[in-house]
């Protein structure tokens, strides 16, 4: 078989809005908009993992021809970063600058593709503080003391994207930044769209037309991924913590605004996990990508993390380095026709086009590294080495 490249017709994902895996035709241009890091820290293999996703897909479409336009922000406005610029004695726009540079040069090495843009929060406050006004004007937030909340008894969608019952929606809520228990909002589940700050104390405050403040951590990807993309656009997609609230909260925001459909779809990534529990700075299990790339080359981290579905994710076997240098050293040494290069080429792109599936890609390129090492000699002219396979998985260097 003749590989070619030619648009995709039909990519099968998992939508998280449908709750089943959906047939995605794509155009030929593409939107994606992933949330990316906090700069506060190190990128770690939950970071890679996720990110690695978007980038074999996008690999995937742009090797077919399509043209896609991705976005991942950089969140270098939120409360950890302060937290953290407090604990360490430096400013918060020093820290985020550093750790987002350490982050970029992560990525880099890594071989992934640099996206079409990646936007600062801090850069767009302005439009954030005019989206909050719109929404007070509309009714659905309101002011609390200094600060403007959502009302989500004006989306009565809120919820629908996660389907989580309540007791877990609260839950969620409190645990990943909310404030549920605060006396005076009309919902606990109402979230902190601006928070107004009349302190000169407070370094990380903005004068807007809602006064002095900073908005609260939703809205920023509502605002970033409205004004860089439009809506709605392809694919929306980040780990699978933020399905709640984060995500359910952009949606609430767009609709407000007046945006029926955000994102024609919801691709979410499954946690890496170190002793049973999601790589977290406060449980100390952090697997820091820059310690692996001291001993490991970046094809082999890739290599061992497409071991793990991204719908999956799963416990870190730190073993599976040493399989995945085996296997790309002997994927390296083999020689073997045109045909069955471009088999395992067609091979691999249908398990892309099939749910992101590397574990199938990964029996792909064992089976393949099986055929051995065929010794150079003038007979083996025309054979050839899988770089095309390689290079539409990242395992080699564009």
């Amino acid at each position: 078989m003749v590989s070619s490249s030619k648009p995709i017709t039909e990519i099968k994902l998992y939508d998280t809005a449908q709750r089943h895996i959906v047939s995605w035709h794509p155009d030929l241009d593409v939107s994606i908009y992933v949330c990316g890091i906090t700069p506060y820290d190190s990128a770690h293999l939950g970071h890679i993992f996720t990110f690695m996703t978007y980038d074999l897909l996008q690999r995937r479409l742009e090797a077919a021809g399509h043209t896609v336009k991705m976005i991942r922000n950089v969140t270098d406005v939120d409360e950890p970063i302060y937290k953290r610029a407090a604990e360490t004695g430096v400013s918060y726009t020093e820290l985020a600058v550093s750790e987002t540079a350490k982050f970029q040069e992560i990525m880099q090495r890594l071989f992934f593709r640099v996206p079409a843009h990646e936007p600062l929060a801090s850069v767009y406050i302005q439009e954030m503080a005019e989206s909050v006004g719109l929404m007070l004007e509309s009714g659905h937030a309101y002011h609390l003391d200094e600060d403007i909340y959502f009302d989500v008894s004006t989306d009565p969608n809120f919820g629908k994207f996660s389907g989580f019952h309540d007791g877990l929606l609260l839950g969620l809520m409190r645990k990943r930044g909310g404030d549920p228990q605060r006396p005076g909002k009309r919902q606990p589940l109402d979230f902190l769209l601006w928070k107004g700050i009349s302190s000169p104390d407070d370094p990380a405050a903005w004068e807007s037309s809602l006064g002095r403040g900073r908005p609260g951590w939703h809205i920023e990807c509502s605002i970033m991924s409205s004004h860089l993309l439009g809506t709605p656009f392809d694919l929306h997609g980040g780990g699978n913590d933020l399905i709640f609230p984060h995500h359910e909260c952009e949606i609430a925001q767009s609709h407000a605004l007046g945006e029926p459909v955000m994102a024609k779809h919801w691709v979410h990534v499954a946690a890496i996990l170190y002793g049973g529990e999601k790589m977290s700075k406060s449980l100390g299990n952090l697997v820091f990508a820059a310690d692996l790339l001291e001993t490991y080359e970046p094809a082999v981290i890739r290599l061992a993390l497409m071991h793990y579905h991204y719908r999956e994710g799963g416990e870190w076997i730190p073993s599976l380095l040493d399989e995945a240098a085996a296997l790309l050293k002997r994927l390296r040494a083999v020689r073997a026709s045109p045909g069955q290069c471009g088999q395992l080429y067609d091979n691999v792109c249908a398990a892309l086009d099939n749910d992101l599936d590397t574990h199938s890609i990964v029996h792909e390129l064992e089976d393949f590294a099986a055929l051995g090492i065929v010794e150079a000699d003038s007979s083996y002219d025309r054979c050839q080495s899988p770089d095309r396979t390689l290079k539409l998985l990242g395992l080699v260097a564009d």
